[in-house]
């Protein structure tokens, strides 16, 4: 069976807030990027427990796309893939999901 793929408010002002980023480059790179993470994010549809658990939060599990880490739960009842936060490789991941996890 399928699963659904969702995206929290809070990736999806991460991905507003890449997208801004990106953009002051190339007009291609976060085109390039968010093609890349459409991709990845679909093939869950098919394989949620493809990329590894976060070693600090088995409760995450981490893809990297490029220089960034998108963390997503997977809700195995209801057939469900949740896009929590998508950070720079750089920051520091483990605080910000720590801030994610207890607002």
């Amino acid at each position: 069976m399928n699963y659904r793929v969702t995206f929290l408010d809070t990736a999806k002002l991460d991905m507003d807030d890449i997208e801004e980023y990106l953009s002051q480059f190339y007009p291609s790179t976060a085109s390039n990027f968010f093609t890349v993470l459409k991709n990845k994010v679909l093939n869950l549809e098919d394989f949620p427990f493809i990329y590894p658990e976060y070693e600090y939060d088995p409760y995450f599990r981490k893809m990297i796309i490029d220089d960034y880490l998108l963390f997503y739960s997977v809700d195995e009842n209801r057939y469900l893939v949740v896009i929590h936060r998508i950070f720079h490789s750089k920051r520091d991941v483990s605080q910000q999901l720590l801030e994610h996890r207890t607002s």
